[in-house]
């Protein structure tokens, strides 16, 4: 763990999920296996669109929108709508939200390593903790809803990161003032930036997809492993 600013004051520690608290590669890897699987068998429609074929589909989309680039749900359910009613299926808008309902299914359907519990059990001794996720995961599949007062996701009216909307929620969730905020994650624009534009405090995970030359900004701290944070509780 490597401070680059000085932290005090913190009463509330807000995490990212996905690449941050665990590996979310191979689960999204397989989730997304499993989803083009039902799709092929029913949509026949589509029997010549792959992986890539959608993947590309959501990049061009979120280059075209930018408020889809910080809402994953909105992203893929708007990617299945656009390509569903190209390929002429029937009912687009209903058998995409049915793909997203297998999606969520096969999106959260892991357990969250135990070194991640342990480094939450252990913060939340000392801090109130919440989870600020511009993705889709059910925290309470995955067995880690109990550690967080509140687990904020973008939705309609609020954006994703690194939008100010969702950090935002949380202050005035706990009635704080951003610099008793740290955040932690692993995306050097969504949580980094993103943290930095809130004004709150942040600690950035250089083990998740994140390369330091996507750094526009210096983060409060970096640390390469999880149980590192069990540092923090000296602040508390």
């Amino acid at each position: 763990m490597k401070f680059h600013r000085r932290i005090a004051g913190v009463k509330v520690i807000s995490f990212d999920l996905d690449d941050t608290l665990y590996d979310n590669v191979p689960i999204m890897r397989e989730a997304e296996t499993n989803v083009q699987d039902y799709i092929a068998l029913n949509y026949p429609q589509t029997r010549d669109w792959d992986l890539e074929h959608w993947r590309q589909r959501r990049f061009e989309l979120m280059q075209a929108d930018a408020r889809l680039s910080s809402d994953m749900t909105a992203l893929r359910l708007a990617t299945l709508q656009q390509g569903f009613s190209e390929a002429g299926v029937e009912g687009a808008d209903r058998a995409a939200e049915k793909v997203m309902e297998q999606f969520h299914h096969h999106r959260s359907n892991f357990r969250v390593p135990d070194a991640a519990h342990s480094v939450l059990t252990e913060l939340k001794q000392h801090f109130k903790l919440c989870a600020i996720s511009n993705g889709n995961v059910n925290c309470q599949r995955i067995g880690i809803a109990n550690y967080f007062d509140i687990v904020i996701q973008p939705e309609a009216e609020l954006k994703g990161k690194p939008y100010p909307d969702m950090f935002s929620k949380a202050l005035n969730y706990y009635q704080i003032s951003p610099a008793q905020m740290l955040h932690i994650g692993d995306h050097p624009i969504s949580d980094i930036l993103g943290a930095h534009r809130a004004g709150c405090h942040s600690g950035w995970f250089t083990g998740g997809l994140g390369g330091s030359h996507q750094l526009t900004v210096v983060p409060s701290f970096s640390f390469d492993d999880l149980s590192q944070l069990c540092n923090l509780c000296e602040l508390a």
